[in-house]
């Protein structure tokens, strides 16, 4: 993982400032919050509080799984599942009673604890806090409280609940759906599967590994349809009665081509009542399972291509009729956590990627870290807000990993690069973008990594963009490319003892400065900038030591 220069402290001030829960609130009730909350370890099975007690504390998962349970009717139920940013214990302290459910550790887990007297005063004197106390509140939506259950729904919420399924086989199934409907088929429910496990855990976590497998697997019945019929299904496009007939039948095909794995049909025999017109006519596990699927179906760019917005309206227009309605609250509180959890994913594979480039090239690294510092230097001068704050963090830590691709002679050339070399080394800014854009949510972001060889006047790279066309973080970001190019030693760049030369703040200002008049930088922002370095030559001097002052910001 790449060093952060944050300090542990303000590492919790961060994860509670992008924790749903309270993004959206003001700075300063962030910050009353950060101050009274206390960290907490629990070990594997430990209780952090029991059904029945009176409640003390409010809990935010930091890291690890809680399982939360009630005794009913003599036996132990699960009730939902809670991971990493997830809120728990609010119900008993807003209502004023015993708890009515029991929390347990799945892993270790740390938590932040906010205890009942300043949970109190916090809700009290924040509206804000209090209003996202009493919607949290709602979003209890275990289907176990929904409504009368049968006996044999009654089993699908038992702790005592033991099935398997074997993975082996679901990687050789998959390929029934690339026959089926290609890669973009192969897509869609990878994510379905994984999306509806997520909702599950807040509605019937017993049956999660099912809902996984009933995802994975509820297309392959389109096998036995013509390509072109699925594509234009795919699409959105208007089917004869007798084409949505054949379409209503493919779950139920899915199913009976696994027959042959009897724990595995059994499993998701469910999948046959999936297409149903009522959700009230499903199992429980197609209630889930159908909300999820149609969301991706109006959602995905491979499909009808609504976006997120149009998809979710649709689904809630359905919500008591078509889907369950406990279903469709889970979905919209886990539509962004879902989202969120894939693109960490991403972003690791990618931090991973610039930890192997720094054995190819350690300058870049370093140089990464060094251009993420006094970015977030200037942004935070100008004031602008946690969302700025964190794409440029994330957009200068990436902003070189295009260089992968670079061959290492021309990245540690220790002379000036050939024009061919140079054209080559150019390929950097476009390729890495290209990480970017394949995560979910994150097109500004590429965009703007892209962008970070633009100049004020237009001649720079890739796309030679000019003035305001170029976006306003990548100007940010050219002026901390060019500040670390400068100051850190580089390998075409000597003493006359033969060592690798930096330059001191203010010559590298100085020489900034010309390029400025160029207008190679955005004329308001260097001004910024120039604030910035003329307060490290007042502590450092004029040609003072930068590699130990940056080594000492960062401490």
């Amino acid at each position: 993982m790449l060093e952060s220069s944050l300090t542990p402290e303000t590492n919790i001030h961060a994860f509670i400032a992008n924790n749903p829960l309270f993004y959206s609130l003001p700075g300063e009730v962030i910050e009353s919050i950060v101050e009274k909350v206390q960290e907490k370890t629990f070990a594997v099975g430990q209780a952090i509080f029991e059904e029945g007690k009176l409640g003390d504390s409010f809990y935010i998962v930091r890291k690890g799984q809680v399982r939360v349970t009630k005794v009913q009717g003599g036996e132990e139920m699960v009730l939902s599942e809670l991971g990493e940013g997830e809120g728990f214990g609010e119900m008993a302290l807003l209502i004023d009673q015993p708890r009515t459910a029991t929390v347990k550790a799945l892993s270790e887990v740390n938590l932040l604890v906010l205890n009942r007297e300043d949970f109190t005063v916090l809700t009290r004197t924040l509206p804000a806090l209090a209003e996202k106390m009493n919607k949290l509140l709602t979003e209890r939506v275990s289907l176990l409280d929904s409504a009368v259950v049968s006996e044999e729904t009654l089993g699908k919420f038992r702790a005592s609940r033991s099935f398997t399924l074997d993975y082996s086989s679901l990687e050789l199934l998959m390929k029934l759906n690339e026959a089926a409907g290609g890669r973009e088929q192969v897509e869609h429910c990878k994510e379905c599967g994984q999306l509806a496990r997520e909702m599950s855990k807040m509605l019937c976590p017993m049956v999660s590994e099912e809902i996984l497998f009933a995802g994975y697997l509820h297309e392959i019945g389109k096998v036995s349809l013509p390509n072109e019929l699925v594509l234009r299904e795919r699409r959105g496009e208007e089917l004869s009665e007798e084409e949505r007939a054949r379409f209503a039948a493919v779950f139920e095909v899915a199913v009976s081509i696994l027959q042959p794995n009897p724990s595995l049909y059994k499993a998701v025999n469910f999948l046959s009542k999936l297409g149903a017109e009522r959700y009230s006519e499903m199992p429980l596990e197609a209630q889930i399972l159908k909300v999820a699927d149609d969301y991706l179906h109006y959602s995905s760019p491979h499909y009808h291509n609504l976006g997120v917005e149009k998809a979710l309206k649709r689904v809630k227009e359905g919500a008591g009729t078509r889907y369950n309605p406990r279903a469709v609250a889970a979905l919209e509180k886990n539509i962004r956590k879902f989202t969120e959890v894939r693109v960490d994913s991403q972003l690791s594979i990618l931090r991973m990627m610039v930890l192997a480039l720094d054995r190819k090239d350690n300058y870049t690294y370093r140089h990464s870290l060094d251009v993420r510092d006094m970015a977030l230097k200037i942004v935070q001068k100008l004031g602008l807000d946690r969302r700025a704050q964190e794409y440029t963090r994330i957009g200068a830590e990436m902003h070189d990993v295009g260089k992968i691709y670079v061959d290492e002679s021309i990245l540690n050339a220790p002379r000036k690069l050939t024009d061919e070399e140079f054209t080559i080394m150019k390929t950097h800014a476009s390729l890495s973008s290209e990480f970017l854009y394949d995560i979910p949510g994150m097109d500004e972001l590429a965009a703007i990594v892209r962008a970070h060889h633009e100049k004020f006047d237009g001649t720079g790279y890739p796309d030679g963009l000019a003035g305001e066309n170029i976006p306003y973080l990548a100007r940010i970001m050219t002026i901390a490319d060019v500040w670390s190019a400068l100051t850190t030693p580089r390998v075409y760049r000597l003493n006359k003892d033969g060592s690798r030369k930096a330059f001191g703040p203010a010559k590298a200002l100085s020489i900034m400065d010309e390029m400025n008049q160029n207008r190679h930088f955005d004329p308001v922002l260097f001004e910024v900038f120039r604030g910035i370095v003329n307060e490290i030559i007042e502590e450092i001097g004029p040609d003072g030591d930068l590699t130990e002052w940056k080594q000492q910001s960062k401490d």
